[in-house]
């Protein structure tokens, strides 16, 4: 019937699969835990023990590279005599941000908003929640946390992925993301495994049609980084596109699903906005800190043309910390929009627009600021990515070739102070 909940098979969900339904004991039955959780561990078991083992690996590869760029082949003794630097060889550039908050929160301003004023603030309160429980130091919690995180959203990208596509599409999306150039930033205390994470879940929740979870999902994701509340307009386009609402009682159904979706991530908006201006005197003080780092709103024309211009006259290649950065970010944005296409005609229209609207977000600025490093977050593009490499080895092969190298490149950057990231 038009208007009611859709079940299980009219949206193509199968209950046992879904993670977030659990099926009731038959009647004579008796109702355990296993008999009500075992097709969840079953159906997740998979998709964890990938995510877990794609994490391990990322931590352990990232750890050697990291230890050998800033201590060389001595590395073993200086772990030996100090275990301490397997945790702060990562202490560099945003991660001093995300410790301070953790510790002492936002400073007061009366003048132009601090610079953590451009940082949301859920990954530092988990890294103070983290610390708090546990008593472990604050890197520490934040690594944990990233792993924690990381470990979800790969094994929700999985299960993402296989709801429209094989195994074999889900374990290259997963590859292309642990080799992406930037992975290292999803193990180490930076924001994105946890951003990564909660657009996952936004968007597994949106598929299973339990759009409260969703919405509180996506709303996690604007409190991790600002700019995601983009994926609420991604929801919504998934949301139209279950619903159909046609008549009366489909479009009732339809706005409240869509309040579930909207209200969250807009309430959580406004509550920020109003401890900015108490605290900052600047409700819009995340989008004016950006001008530390000179950075600013601009036309698109604007940065094309600065960046056109850099990458001519090859001032990329300076010495300064950020400038070989602007080849990368460039070809990431280039890679974003064909991904957009991509998702938007093969894939699924809400992936499609996801990708397009961070388009728009990293395109209407002055200058190009850590867009290969923000993409971890969009899994839309890496479901793209797996959808043109899947199938044909040699496509395959050569972006990895790619990814590899300017991985080990720019993590000995990161660690050694010559790329902020």
């Amino acid at each position: 019937m038009v208007g009611r909940t859709p079940d299980a098979g009219a949206v193509g969900v199968d209950p046992i699969c879904s993670p977030f339904v659990v099926t009731a004991a038959l009647p004579g039955q008796q109702s355990t835990f296993a008999g009500r959780w075992g097709p969840v561990a079953a159906r997740w078991k998979r998709p964890l023990l990938i995510a877990a083992s794609a994490a391990v690996v990322l931590r352990v590869v990232v750890e050697v590279v990291a230890l050998v760029a800033v201590y060389g082949v001595r590395f073993p003794h200086v772990v030996a005599h100090d275990p301490h630097v397997l945790i702060t060889v990562f202490d560099s550039w945003d991660a001093g941000f995300f410790v301070a908050i953790a510790q002492h929160g936002y400073p007061v301003s009366h003048g132009l908003p601090p610079a953590r004023a451009a940082f949301a603030p859920l990954y530092p309160l988990a890294l103070w929640t983290v610390h708090s429980m546990t008593g472990v130091g604050l890197l520490l919690a934040g690594q944990m946390v990233s792993i924690l995180a990381l470990v979800a959203g790969l094994a929700g990208l999985v299960h993402l992925v296989e709801l429209d596509r094989d195994q074999a599409h889900s374990g290259t999306a997963v590859t292309l993301l642990v080799a992406f150039p930037t992975a290292f930033f999803l193990v180490v205390d930076y924001a994105d495994a946890l951003a990564l994470a909660l657009v996952v879940l936004a968007f597994v929740a949106a598929r299973h049609q339990r759009w409260a979870v969703a919405g509180l999902a996506a709303s996690g994701a604007f409190l991790t980084k600002f700019y995601l509340a983009l994926v609420v307009v991604g929801l919504l386009v998934e949301l139209w596109t279950s619903t159909r609402p046609g008549t009366p009682a489909a479009r009732r159904v339809f706005l409240r699903r869509t309040l579930l979706v909207v209200v969250p991530t807009v309430a959580a908006g406004v509550c920020w906005m109003i401890f900015s201006a108490v605290r900052f005197h600047d409700p819009l003080a995340a989008v004016h800190a950006q001008s530390h780092w000179n950075r600013h709103a601009a036309f698109p024309w604007t940065l094309a043309w600065t960046t056109a211009g850099d990458l001519v006259h090859l001032r990329f290649l300076d010495t300064s910390t950020a400038s070989v950065m602007e080849l990368f970010d460039a070809v990431t944005v280039v890679l974003l929009v064909v991904a957009a296409v991509v998702s938007w005609r093969r894939i699924r229209r809400s992936y499609g627009v996801v990708l397009g609207l961070a388009v728009c977000v990293f395109t209407f600025q002055s200058i190009l600021y850590s867009e290969t490093r923000e993409v971890l977050a969009l899994v839309p593009f890496f479901i793209a990515g797996a959808e043109f490499v899947t199938g044909h080895p040699w496509r395959e092969r050569v972006v990895l070739a790619l990814f590899v190298p300017s991985a080990y490149f720019l993590c000995t950057r990161f660690v050694t102070g010559s790329f902020a990231g």
